[in-house]
């Protein structure tokens, strides 16, 4: 692709993050689109780009190799299978779809094309999440029987009342949000075990007051009160896999965690051998090691990057290639099946 542009499918808060990884790693976008005319516009006059309402002529335009989809749930699996069809490399933010049958249509339509796909799950490519995989490749901390992982925002419902807090636009809550995150960097560290079964809960405690919520940040926002609040602000599951590890997962949107006892987040991998703690956005982590029969507590410190400009780099390199080196449809698919079943066990259809 290097003669090729990229068309960035849409123009907001995620999408300024990949537009701003492109034009740092410089990678020319030649479209951007979005179906607010003004925010398409700010975003492709910042990159000397063409912009638009449909994404029409960008999948037209033979100058364009690859798109970038950041758009809200509901467009995923369209978005995508038009983009195949249409000969282009895709690169799909997460979650892959709003269920299970959309992940497989989108599947069809990539065993249809020669292209790249690849799932935005950026958590792969943070300094703590390359150097924690770096740790458990090699052995460290043998035979992982336990992975612990959690992201705790205590006000931080994105979008209340928007596309985010709306079922039938964003297919679920916190869950979809940021368990989808927590279980493919789990399953990734631990090289994608079968799920064997799930035990779930999901709450709506929070959002639902609309206006008696309280909020100290909200990404996608500002607040529509007049809008809809049907969705999860928190979910706890345990999966157990068939290799006999079990992963806890806990995310959510709004809760009351004391701090600063409760980490923001935090990923612990327990071994037989040793075991592994960071924070999602941490310069370090932490490794213990038996030596002599005493435990060695060691901080591998790690530097600071863009994990953005990481992955789109990644994932240009497989598309040069022909391969996908990140997370391919196949992992989506792996992660709407653990999500869809939590929301199961929860007894919530999705």
């Amino acid at each position: 692709m290097a003669d090729k542009s990229l068309a960035l499918i849409g123009a907001g808060g995620i999408g300024g993050k990949h537009a701003e990884a492109a034009e740092n790693i410089g990678a020319p976008v030649r479209w951007v689109v979005d179906i607010l005319p003004d925010r398409a516009e700010t975003l492709s006059d910042k990159l000397s780009a063409h912009a638009d309402t449909t994404c029409d002529a960008a999948l037209a335009d033979p100058n364009v190799g690859a798109v970038i989809i950041g758009v809200p749930n509901y467009l995923h699996a369209d978005l995508a299978i038009r983009a195949l069809a249409a000969g282009k490399h895709v690169f799909l933010e997460k979650p892959m779809a709003m269920s299970l049958a959309e992940c497989d249509a989108i599947l069809a339509a990539h065993a249809k094309s020669r292209q790249v796909l690849q799932l935005g799950f950026a958590h792969r490519y943070t300094t703590v999440g390359q150097k924690a995989k770096e740790v458990v490749d090699s052995g460290a901390l043998g035979a992982i029987h336990h992975v612990k992982a959690h992201i705790h925002l205590r006000r931080s419902v994105p979008g209340l009342g928007r596309w985010f807090t709306t079922k039938a636009e964003s297919g679920g809550g916190a869950l979809m949000d940021l368990g989808c995150h927590l279980i493919d960097l789990s399953l990734w560290l631990l090289g994608h075990p079968p799920v064997r079964d799930v035990l779930g809960q999901t709450y709506s405690l929070f959002g639902k007051r609309m206006r008696d919520y309280n909020f100290a940040e909200m990404w996608a926002g500002p607040p529509n009160y007049d809008g809809v609040c049907d969705v999860d602000d928190s979910a706890h599951a345990l999966v157990r896999l068939a290799n006999g590890c079990t992963l806890q997962l806990d995310v959510s949107w709004a809760g009351n965690f004391p701090e600063p006892n409760v980490p923001l987040s935090q990923m612990i991998l327990v071994g037989d051998a040793g075991g592994l703690a960071f924070q999602l956005f941490g310069d370090h982590v932490m490794l213990t090691t038996e030596v002599d029969k005493q435990l060695v507590h060691e901080r591998i410190e790690v530097a600071e990057a863009n994990f953005y400009e990481t992955q789109l780099a990644d994932f240009l390199s497989g598309v040069e290639q022909g391969q996908c080196f990140g997370a391919t449809a196949q992992d989506g698919r792996r992660v709407q099946e653990v999500v869809t079943e939590i929301y199961k066990s929860s007894g919530v259809a999705s």
